[in-house]
């Protein structure tokens, strides 16, 4: 009869062997783990940065058509008009009152019991 090998120092090298294979894959899940995180985190920065692209390219086309409109003569002619407060050869400028004080006039002499040529008396006289 054959007697099987219960040598204790076999048992403690297959133990260590075992417990070597445990820690190694546990490290491995581990770092699997990590890995997939890692991507599924990725893939959440490559949306955020697909949605600030749409914002931005929204924006750019936004400023061409306001370049494209900037860039017309008609805009021009206003902007000389306006700001500059130029005309062509032959036109005359007139500058009106604004309608906040001319309705702050018109609302106080309505209220007085003047006669009508008397009220615009009293407007055109300022």
């Amino acid at each position: 009869m054959q007697v099987g090998n219960r040598n204790p120092v076999v048992r403690r090298e297959k133990g260590w062997l075992r417990a070597l294979i445990v820690v190694i894959s546990w490290l491995i899940i581990v770092s699997l783990a990590r890995d997939v995180w890692q991507i599924r985190i990725g893939f959440g920065r490559i949306s955020e940065s697909q949605k600030r692209l749409m914002a931005e390219e929204a924006k750019n086309s936004s400023l061409k058509q306001k370049l494209e409109l900037v860039a017309t003569e008609e805009y021009k002619e206003k902007l000389i008009r306006e700001k500059l407060n130029m005309q062509k050869a032959g036109e005359v400028l007139v500058v009106m009152p604004k309608r906040t004080d001319m309705g702050v006039k018109i609302q106080t002499l309505e209220n007085n019991g003047d006669q009508n040529w008397e009220k615009w008396w009293k407007l055109l006289r300022g």
